[in-house]
């Protein structure tokens, strides 16, 4: 041949693609010569001058030579549109495993090879030609990586046969491509007989050990399964069909699928969430004075994630609601919709009454279904866990034992002694912490907001809650204000009080409401808020407004400042009037007392100031340090030295003279004058002494 690329598809060949070919001459000239002595059919091929010549009129050595040389060249194929498998084939093929598709991959190529080889040769010839090949190793590279993959055994004879060849090209015809696929053992999840008998034992709510379940189902029933057994066909079950009876509706959800709620087209106060949150640590009751768990009711805006509002109390109630409700109303407006559980605390014709009044929407989530509000849910896990674990009254399940323990004994001892329990915090402590926590979460990245670039960085990061609200405020967001008489008249915790001459006492403050006058003594309601102690409101039993108490509103100064500084004025003029009476007596002369005011320090006076005191202090230093004596009579003899030194008009230092004062005094001092006999004589010369027996 002349190394031209000679191609079965087309089914004609020119003298030059056949030149030198075996059967055939080896020069085209002699090629042509050869079909008209032959009287091959020919024709002129399309664009040229050639004449080609069909694949039938050739010799059989010829034809087996272009045969194997097109099953020794097959390149891969590419797939057109109308090759690939239909609508109805596609979901079974992805039935499929990828072990599988390689397989199947590996029989479609030989299958389209003998599918060419046919347009032009028998069936028959085409398969006995690539069985040849195959036994020779002359396959194209192509087609002999195939052969081991194609065949799909474990042995180690690995050839094609005219049996497979003619298998695989029936389920083509049949089945498609799927049908090449090898077939796979699929698990068997037929169920056996004492499966029933041992779930029930094992689905249940106290969570028993497969071993245990084992145990009950050999010992009381008349199945004898080994435990591999059991252990295998619970590992061919889903994690849903396993744990059912083991876990409970809401906590089997967590193994279920669930729907991603997003809230990108919502504005701001479209959609409130709230949920209520029993605080996992202990703070002081204003109330009682002792150690409690709050109950934390917080509202979030689903599509900015702010906090808008949050009440405390006691449990989830239908007046911790209100309160939330109040609070969120007076900071961020009037919302849309307002998605709860169906807790008492929501559920019920107060909480449905207020907000058709402030005319919104209440909806509720479906039972065991506390996924729908995760938004909330996450809030309480981000806030409220983490604001607890920084306190030592923590009690958590993840608390260390001891340690919890500990911290509970100290606190109800101090509460006992009725003093501040440092392990617990204060409920003002508590709430102003509780405060920051809500703010620092409004104003920190969330990451179920869009992503913005940071001025201050330059990355990416998601926009904070606050973030969001104001982005929506400057694309032309406007929150409705709620009335303020709608506001005021909406629910604060209450508590029962006696009345006693207009004022009510409530949280360790004294209130004072002049309508109250006709109340004396009789009972009423005190509406208070946490957030602001500066007034109560007042209601009747009946739940009728009287008005609102102010904090110290009857209290007055004891005396009017006026009078007391003028009567401080008269007592000091009086004690100065006395101090010249006095004066006056002991010597007998006129004196006049005069207030000299103090100069105004400079910096001068200052200066020279410090360098006389530093000046002092080391002489103070140098000066000999004054040491009592030990011995009586020499601290006798000391003080007698020093009398004489202060009747001669010496200055003695601070210590010598103040102990010079006080020694005379003494009990040691008279007993040694006596048996010294140190008293002066009248001219002031000292006798001489008598020595006595002591």
């Amino acid at each position: 041949m002349n190394g031209q690329t000679v191609s079965l598809t087309r089914g004609w060949f020119t003298a030059n693609e056949l030149a030198g070919m075996p059967g055939l001459p080896g020069t085209p000239q002699n090629v042509r010569e050869f079909a008209k002595r032959h009287g091959w059919e020919g024709q002129r091929r399309l664009g040229t001058k050639a004449v080609e010549y069909a694949f039938a009129v050739l010799p059989a050595d010829t034809q087996n030579a272009l045969l194997i040389r097109s099953a020794s060249e097959a390149e891969p194929e590419v797939i057109t549109a109308a090759d690939e498998p239909q609508e109805s084939e596609r979901p079974e093929q992805r039935a499929l495993t990828d072990a599988q598709r390689r397989v199947m991959g590996a029989r479609v190529a030989f299958v389209r090879e003998i599918q060419r080889m046919t347009q032009h040769v028998t069936q028959a010839r085409a398969i006995e030609t690539i069985v040849t090949l195959a036994t020779t190793d002359a396959l194209s590279p192509y087609l002999a990586g195939r052969v081991v993959l194609a065949n799909d055994r474990k042995t180690g004879t690995r050839t094609l046969s005219e049996r497979t060849l003619k298998r695989w090209i029936a389920d083509y015809k049949k089945h498609g491509e799927r049908g090449l696929a090898p077939k796979r053992q699929k698990a068997d999840m037929s169920v056996p007989a004492w499966a029933g008998d041992f779930l029930k034992r094992y689905q249940r709510p106290q969570k028993p050990t497969v071993e245990a379940a084992y145990q009950q189902l050999v010992e009381q029933t008349e199945w004898q399964p080994s435990i591999h057994q059991v252990r295998r066909w619970l590992a061919k079950l889903s994690p849903e069909a396993r744990e059912r009876g083991r876990m409970g509706a809401h906590e089997l959800k967590t193994l279920q699928p669930f729907k991603r709620r997003k809230a990108d087209g919502m504005w701001p106060n479209d959609c409130w969430v709230a949920d209520g949150h029993t605080f996992d640590a202990e703070v002081i009751n204003p109330l009682t004075g002792q150690a409690f768990r709050p109950e934390i009711t917080m509202i979030i805006d689903w599509g900015t994630r702010r906090i808008t509002g949050f009440a405390l109390n006691l449990a989830e109630s239908t007046l911790a609601t209100l309160d939330a409700l109040r609070d969120a109303v007076s900071r961020t407006g009037m919302f849309n919709i307002f998605y709860v559980d169906n807790g008492s605390g929501f559920d019920n014709a107060t909480v449905y009454e207020v907000v058709d009044r402030l005319g919104g929407t209440i909806t509720h989530s479906l039972p065991y279904n506390s996924q729908a509000r995760g938004v909330i849910e996450r809030a309480h896990q981000s806030i409220l866990v983490n604001l607890a674990k920084t306190m030592p009254s923590y009690i958590g399940a993840d608390m260390d034992k001891e340690a919890g323990t500990r911290a509970h004994r100290l606190s109800r001892r101090d509460i006992a002694q009725g003093l501040k329990p440092a392990q617990v915090p204060t409920f003002q402590e508590f709430y102003d912490r509780l405060c920051q926590a809500i703010d620092a979460y409004n104003h920190r990245s969330h990451r179920g907001l869009p992503k913005i670039r940071d001025l201050d960085t330059g990355n990416l990061r998601h926009r904070s809650p606050m973030e969001a609200w104001k982005l929506a405020e400057a694309e032309g967001f406007e929150a409705l204000t709620a009335p303020a008489d709608v506001v005021a008249s909406l629910m604060r915790p209450q508590e029962t009080r006696k009345t006693h001459r207009g004022e009510v006492k409530i949280n360790s403050g004294v209130y004072f409401l002049d309508a109250l006058r006709d109340f004396h003594g009789e009972e009423i309601r005190v509406a208070w808020d946490y957030r602001d102690v500066g007034a109560v409101g007042i209601y009747t039993l009946d739940g009728e407004w009287i008005g609102e108490a102010i904090l110290d509103g009857n209290a007055t100064p004891a005396m009017p400042q006026s009078m007391m500084e003028r009567a401080g004025e008269k007592r000091e003029k009086g004690q100065i009037a006395r101090m010249v009476k006095k004066a006056k007596t002991l010597t007998g002369g006129e004196f006049e007392l005069k207030r000299v005011e103090s100069p105004q320090p400079s910096v001068r006076n200052d200066r020279q100031l410090e360098e006389a005191r530093a000046h002092a202090k080391q002489l103070a230093n140098e000066a000999p340090k004054f040491e009592i004596p030990k011995d009586k009579v020499a601290r006798y003899r000391e003080w007698k030295r020093l009398d004489a030194r202060v009747q001669a008009g010496e200055s003695l230092s601070v210590d010598a003279q103040r102990w010079h004062e006080n020694y005379c005094n003494h009990s040691d001092f008279k007993a040694i004058a006596k048996v010294m006999d140190t008293e002066m004589v009248a001219d002031g010369l000292q006798p001489a002494r008598n020595r006595r027996a002591v």
